[in-house]
């Protein structure tokens, strides 16, 4: 399975248009400059903001265009989706049942939903609501499942899919956010009340806190004469409404600013009249550790501001990004809703709005003379940047190279990213992606920071290594290994049948991969349960890599030299030095307690591919490019060997496990079977 799945969050340039309902006032005309500014860095296209003071409403304002192509103002009556802010609304439903006497937090969810059940059986049997509710099941996210099966399955199906998933954690071990668990709670609420979930919300909560605008229904915010057109940051077009019917619970509520700051009101007066004084106390207290400084209640993200306890949860959704905090002690709270994917606002307007309540002024720093008249110093040469950098609290590697003029940044799972120096020693990821990714380097490693994180990483120190044989040595090896050159000469196209297991998904999936003359494709049908959810297409015409869903829009892929190698028949080991221009062997590794070269190839554009060669069979175990991909069940096949399993370690959906199940040697490929479908 390739690896082009994930497209960067690009940030959107739009006019700037000034709310036509606030009236401005002196108190406010601070907050309402910092939010524009911010609001036109970061490239929103609108937004609406609440802020709570005293556990009341005392400022609704619209910033910018709810609608572009119509010119329509952002008002604070504008809906929008508030995504995953509506977790918290599940959790206070799932505390009411609660409260009722009708659920216990310390019970098993199938003893609310008999057909509950996870893979693994000892969590299966231990787990309880209330880790449904802080994200300890172990189950990794599994929204790419979620997306698929989306209008396909019904929420008892998704639920009943997600139990199928492997885990990656013990029970309890680590947080690990989970949209589907989460909509299983919602069913728990349900069946506790005897009503659908989406009236559970509607009647015991919009309706004793008057939020009438408010609906789970796409169809309903759409007939609204004031919604928000949400975008795409990356290709700066509108995006339609994604309807998450079956996981509603996890991010289906529509709502505005206005409704949204009678929910926060409520909140601010201990949950009253929602919930117990015990109930309450249970959803804001951790329940699970996310970093030393950031814990988890139920629903609900428990961080700090200057000390002072926060609550507070974002939200994400097809072109729209959503931020709902409240600060209990300070008796504060704020509501953002705006209509682009992936904003860095949503930790901006925290800082902006608490700094604001509490009476500090942001006063713009004017060079003294002396600051004015110094040279800047030069910065230090960014090759002396380049290296691995590693942490250990969250456990990650991150590579910066030097390619040509500049820096790139590579972290696994993501493409390369080029860096644009700041100054110093400092770099920022450079545009079209948003602002406050930052590194910055010292001589023990480098701080990234991103909003609302900084992680310190130290640089791996570099070891000179001499191998046992050449490089050219190695390459002819390999080749031999495989079958040798006479052997792979013969063979022009290939055709597979394959069999994909997405194992921390709970989903799989068969078709057919191709390969001939430097282009591959793979087309393949997916399922859960049983029941076919959607189908995935990827390939290489022999100029650009593509990808295509049937539950997705078309994903944009950063164009790779690297692809040609990637699709290459031969796995590039027939003419590796017409595919790459650089070869290095750096040292050993093991993979799976079998010791490799490691072998590093460099394209002409800079990117690399690292193979990791076995130093006993010659064959390719390992090989990393975004992400890692192992290989196994090396079988003859064509007079050739090649590996019948493989393994890709996708950061964002898990474990892709592929077995191929036959193979057609030199047969004719349709060439339209890698081109992108229509």
């Amino acid at each position: 399975m390739k690896r082009y799945f994930l497209a960067s969050l690009l940030a959107l340039t739009l006019p700037v248009l000034a709310s036509a309902q606030a009236t401005q006032t002196a108190e406010f005309s601070a907050l309402e400059k910092e939010v524009e500014a911010a609001r036109i860095k970061f490239k929103i296209p609108g937004l609406s903001l609440g802020v709570l003071k005293d556990g009341k409403l005392i400022y609704s304002h619209g910033f910018g265009l709810r609608d572009v192509a119509k010119k329509l103002p952002a008002t604070p009556e504008t809906l929008y989706c508030i995504g995953s802010s509506t977790k918290a609304f599940t959790a206070t439903s799932v505390l009411m049942a609660v409260d009722a006497g009708k659920v216990k937090l310390t019970e098993r969810p199938v003893t609310y939903l008999p057909y509950f059940q996870l893979r693994d059986p000892e969590a299966s049997a231990l787990i309880t609501v209330s880790d449904l509710l802080c994200h300890r099941s172990g189950l990794p996210r599994t929204d790419f499942m979620m997306l698929a099966a989306e209008g396909t399955l019904s929420r008892k199906e998704l639920i009943q899919a997600v139990g199928q998933a492997k885990p990656t954690a013990k029970l309890g071990e680590k947080f690990q956010y989970q949209n589907i668990l989460f909509a299983a709670a919602g069913e728990i609420a349900a069946n506790a009340f005897g009503m659908p979930y989406e009236q559970v919300i509607e009647t015991k909560i919009f309706a004793p806190l008057g939020m009438t605008r408010s609906t789970l229904s796409v169809a309903k915010a759409l007939a609204d004469k004031d919604h928000a057109t949400g975008y795409d940051p990356a290709t700066q077009k509108p995006l339609s409404w994604r309807d998450i019917a079956a996981t509603a619970p996890a991010g289906a509520i529509n709502s505005s600013v206005v409704d949204m700051a009678k929910w926060v009101e409520a909140l601010l007066q201990g949950g009253k009249p929602l919930l117990s004084a015990e109930s309450y106390a249970a959803m804001t207290e951790k329940h699970m550790t996310m970093t030393p400084t950031v814990g988890y209640g139920y629903g609900w993200f428990l961080p700090k501001w200057r000390e002072i306890s926060v609550v507070e949860h974002g939200g994400n959704i097809d072109g729209f990004n959503a931020e709902v905090a409240f600060i209990p002690e300070k008796k504060w709270g704020l509501v953002m809703l705006s209509n682009v994917s992936g904003s860095p606002m949503a930790a901006e307007i925290q800082e902006i709005v608490w700094r604001n309540l509490s009476g500090e002024k942001t006063e713009e720093k004017k060079p003294s003379t002396s600051e004015a008249i110094k040279p800047a110093a030069p910065p230090v040469p960014t090759k002396d940047e380049a290296g691995s950098y590693v942490s250990t609290a969250p456990a990650m590697t991150m590579k910066v190279s030097f390619e040509k003029d500049h820096l790139v940044l590579s972290v696994p799972g993501q493409p390369p990213y080029a860096m644009q120096h700041a100054g110093g020693r400092a770099y920022r990821l450079a545009p079209p992606l948003p602002e406050g990714f930052k590194a910055t380097f010292d001589e023990k490693g480098m701080l990234w920071e991103q909003p609302g994180v900084k992680i310190s990483l130290v640089k791996e120190k570099a070891i000179t290594y001499a191998a046992p044989l050449s490089v050219d040595a190695l390459l002819e090896k390999m080749l031999e290994a495989t079958g040798g050159k006479v052997a792979w000469s013969k063979h022009k196209s290939r055709v597979d049948t394959l069999m994909v297991d997405f194992e921390n998904q709970g989903m799989q999936a068969t078709g057919e991969g191709y390969q001939s003359q430097g282009r591959q494709a793979q087309r393949l049908n997916v399922t859960a349960i049983g029941k076919k959810i959607g189908w995935i297409a990827t390939g290489y015409d022999g100029k650009a890599a593509w990808v295509s869903f049937s539950f997705l829009p078309p994903q944009p892929i950063q164009k790779s030299e690297r692809s040609r190698a990637e699709a290459d028949l031969a796995m590039g080991l027939l003419e590796p030095k017409v595919l790459f221009e650089k070869f290095a062997i750096t040292g050993t590794d093991k993979v799976e307690g079998e010791e490799c070269y490691v072998l590093v190839k460099t394209t002409k554009s800079g990117e690399r591919m690292t193979d990791y060669v076995s130093t006993k069979s010659f064959f390719v175990l390992r090989r990393d490019t975004d992400t890692p991909e192992f290989y196994s069940d090396f079988r003859e096949s064509g007079g050739v060997i090649v590996p019948h399993r493989s393994i890709q370690k996708n950061p964002s959906m898990g474990n892709i496990v592929t077995t191929i199940q036959s193979t057609r040697w030199d047969v004719p490929v349709d060439n339209k079977v890698f081109a992108a479908p229509k």
